[in-house]
Order: C-alpha cells, then sequence, then structure tokens
C-alpha cells in the first residue's frame, strides 16, 4: 500500500492523485492513475523508482506518451514522468540530455551549434529515454555511432553504459530492464552548405490541430526478399488502409503508421483499427506486424498484447 506522507517526504517533484492520462499521451485517450509523480532530477527519479520496486507496487515510466494507448478505465498504479529531465548540454562536439529531453530538441540544439551526425535518429519524435528503452532496438541503430554512452539505473546503482558495453547491451533485454536515465551524443562540426537545419515539425501532430496522433503503430518487420513494400507504413499503404476509420479514430493521410483521435476517439476504436490493418497485412502480403504502441488498463502496464 502507498503512504502518501512517505511519498511526499521521499519526492521532491509534485505528487498529483487520480490524475488524467489522457492530456499526457500523443492520443489523449484514456483514464486516470491513481498517482501521478514528476521527478524533480534523476536522483529523484532513482528514489522514486526504488520505492515501487522494492515495494512491489505496480508503476510505469512515461516520457512523451506519443505510443502510449491508455484504457478509459485508467491505470490503478503509479506514473513516473520524465517532464522535468530536459535538461541538454552541449560541450564541444559532446551532446548530453537527459532522459526526458525531446529528440526534436537535440537536433534543434545540434543545429545551433553546427553540429551534425545525429542523423536519422535526429528525426525521430520522443524523448531520449522512449526511444533508447524500445524492444525492437530501431532507433538505437538510428544513431549509429553518434551514440557515445547511456547511463541507467540499473540494479539500484547508476552504470554509464560505453563503447562495446554499450553495443552488446542496445536492443536486448539487458537494457530493457534498466531505468534510462539519460545519453550522450559524439557529433561533428559541419559548416557551410553542410550546416543541418533545424528540424521541422510534422505536419500534422496533436500540439498542432484538434486532432491527436498517435506515435507510430506498428513496429517494421524484419527485411522482406524481393522488392515489394518492407515498412510497416509502406504495407499499410499498399493495403489502401491510408485514411482508414473505425470509430472516432483513422490512419494519418500523411503517414499511414499514425493514427489520428478525430475527436471522438475510444480506446476500443483505436485497437479495433489495429486488428483491421494487422489482419489485411497478414492476409495480402503474409507478414505479421507487430504493434509497437504500449497498451495500459488498470494495473498491466507494458503489454504489447490487445486490453483483455
Amino acid at each position: 500500500m502507498i503512504s502518501t506522507q512517505e511519498l511526499i517526504r521521499l519526492i521532491k517533484g509534485p505528487i498529483a492523485v487520480a490524475e488524467p492520462l489522457a492530456p499526457y499521451t500523443g492520443l489523449r485517450i484514456g483514464g486516470t492513475a491513481d498517482y501521478f509523480i514528476k521527478p524533480r532530477d534523476r536522483a529523484d527519479l532513482c528514489r522514486a523508482f526504488g520505492y515501487f520496486r522494492e515495494r512491489g507496487l505496480p508503476f510505469f515510466i512515461l516520457g512523451r506518451g506519443s505510443r502510449l494507448l491508455v484504457h478509459e478505465e485508467g491505470f490503478r498504479g503509479t506514473v513516473i514522468a520524465t517532464h522535468y529531465l530536459d535538461r541538454i548540454v552541449v560541450d564541444g562536439e559532446m551532446v548530453e540530455a537527459d532522459a526526458g529531453a525531446s529528440i526534436p530538441a537535440i537536433a534543434d540544439r545540434a543545429a545551433k551549434a553546427s553540429l551534425g551526425g545525429l542523423g536519422r535518429f535526429g528525426r525521430a519524435a520522443g524523448t531520449v529515454g522512449g526511444a533508447l528503452c524500445r524492444i525492437d532496438g530501431s532507433p538505437v541503430k538510428e544513431a549509429g555511432e553518434c551514440l557515445e554512452w547511456v547511463d541507467v539505473l540499473r540494479n539500484g546503482r547508476v552504470r554509464r553504459l560505453k563503447n562495446g558495453e554499450l553495443h552488446a547491451s542496445m536492443g536486448t533485454q539487458g537494457i530493457e530492464a534498466d531505468v534510462i536515465l539519460g545519453a550522450g551524443f559524439r557529433l561533428h562540426k559541419v559548416s557551410g552548405r553542410n550546416r543541418p537545419a533545424a528540424p521541422g515539425h510534422p505536419p500534422d501532430t496533436g500540439a498542432a490541430h484538434s486532432r491527436a496522433l498517435s506515435g507510430r503503430v506498428f513496429r517494421d518487420p524484419a527485411p522482406q526478399s524481393g522488392s515489394g513494400p518492407s515498412s510497416a507504413a509502406e504495407l499499410l499503404d499498399a493495403c489502401g488502409l491510408r485514411g482508414a476509420t473505425r470509430g472516432g479514430a483513422s490512419f494519418s493521410d500523411g503517414d499511414p503508421n499514425r493514427i489520428l483521435n478525430n475527436g471522438a476517439a475510444s480506446s476500443e476504436d483505436v485497437l479495433e483499427l489495429v486488428r483491421h490493418a494487422s489482419e489485411e497485412v497478414r492476409q495480402r502480403f503474409g507478414v505479421v506486424l507487430e504493434l509497437g504502441l504500449v497498451l495500459v488498463r488498470n494495473n498491466r502496464n507494458g503489454t504489447h498484447v490487445p486490453f483483455s
């Protein structure tokens, strides 16, 4: 059982009770969490994590929430948000960022410092922590050689994974069990025509429109033989699913691997659309797409199967 008074003594950041989760997700769907904590810094995050882990209490760590789908019943546990862990430091050709720092903000700071080398990683959405803990490891591959080290909380101790140790851990169960605290990127100076432009914003995001937009719904499958569609977006588009609708949810016209909440979508609308798309791709191409959304209901978190 959670002691609110004990939490207040332990955690420096704000603590809310019965906090609505919908505003913290890309799709703007979902009920409340019993507790919602915003640690002030890395040490605060470590204390919060330790408190709930040691007591076996349900919790999950929230970044930007672009890939989060929360059921209307909400989450009977605690959400630990990394919103205050947004520090970005540029020192020469090194860029250090905390787990809650947004990747677009890092790319912007790098561009202003005439630094290049982030590659595809710099065009990703979400936060550093959210990207580096993805199970499929694709953001790690996109980071390439620029990812110098990652600070993690492992077995109650802060460790810095780097060089060979880092590459051996990324994209495996090893780092998935850790709490990402921050990362360092070694970039390179560019000038003149090679200077990276400040990243633009995607055309249809929830922040810019009344319609809310998810992160990538499906992970890209393993490369297939032949010259047909290979990415999840290409497979969905080839099945005519761009703009497909179920209830208040539809696949984006701009990116068929993202779902729009047109104002009144329910979690079941989203899941019905996901099921329909999965079956269409399976029947036409024989490819079983893996869900990239993280589904949250009651005290079940981090699952990658539809709500039961």
